[in-house]
């Protein structure tokens, strides 16, 4: 046979198509994701929308519970007085509350933490710390309270020692595997940023500033003010119970307030 005329192999375009298809597919993503990094790094906030996990624990309230908002910061002696009082209010109604914690700071891409805070560095990472251990305390909130009763209960070294925090995760019951790994990553600080943004957009300033169901409810700031329905657990309770509107049975302890 004629070397000439010899069967040749076959042009080689369907592997030359799958490549400039995956080609075409890397750049179409590239394309998508450009805009998104991009107003990762110029928008305050927005990246930790973009990278927290969406999940329970980053809801703002189950759809029957009432909602309470404690815009504070860690290493603030009336955020610390707001969170004993709440400590007496937890194990009442935790059943029918989801608490959120709203940490006053200024979003900054120069600051360590993405956050500049009033009481510096050391408050920052109280914050993240307190943010992780609310976040995978698995709805448990008793063991959040005590968790933050332990922290509080050697307020100098809050955000200045781990082995404080992490005593603290151990002792309340709390994933610490978990709550280590949020406190050394991206997730706390994202979480922090959020937390920092949501006190901003809520235009709330002062450390401690109470809101229930949505509306400012009380001040501590050197001496409790604007605090209409008094300013005692049993004042917080009453406020909860009458707020809750879901189906599940309220707390006994609700059975002394009216509807």
């Amino acid at each position: 046979m004629d070397p000439k005329t010899q069967a040749r192999p076959g042009p080689r375009r369907p592997a030359a198509t799958a490549a400039g298809a995956l080609a075409l597919v890397v750049g179409v993503a590239v394309l998508l994701l450009l805009p998104l990094l991009l107003l990762q790094a110029r928008v305050p906030g927005w990246q930790a929308w973009w990278w927290l996990p969406r999940g329970p624990e980053t809801k703002a309230a189950a759809g029957d519970r009432v909602l309470v908002e404690l815009f504070v910061m860690s290493r603030c002696p009336d955020a610390v007085k707001v969170e004993a009082v709440f400590a007496d209010v937890v194990p009442a109604v935790h059943a029918i509350m989801d608490v959120e914690l709203k940490f006053i700071g200024a979003p900054d891409p120069n600051a360590t933490t993405g956050v500049r805070c009033k009481h510096g560095d050391a408050e920052c990472q109280g914050n993240i710390d307190e943010l992780c251990a609310l976040a995978h305390s698995r709805g448990d909130l008793p063991g959040f309270w005590r968790f933050l009763g332990c922290l509080n209960g050697r307020a100098a070294d809050i955000g200045r020692d781990s082995g404080l925090a992490l005593q603290c995760a151990s002792a309340a019951g709390l994933d610490t595997a978990a709550f280590v790994a949020c406190t050394t990553s991206k997730e706390g600080r994202a979480r922090l940023l959020q937390s920092a943004v949501d006190s901003q957009r809520a235009g709330i300033a002062t450390s401690a500033t109470v809101r229930i169901d949505g509306h400012t409810r009380c001040v501590e700031d050197g001496g409790w003010r604007d605090c209409p329905g008094g300013h005692g657990a049993s004042d917080f309770i009453r406020d909860i119970c009458a707020a809750y509107r879901g189906a599940r049975p309220r707390p006994s302890v609700c059975a002394q307030y009216p509807r």
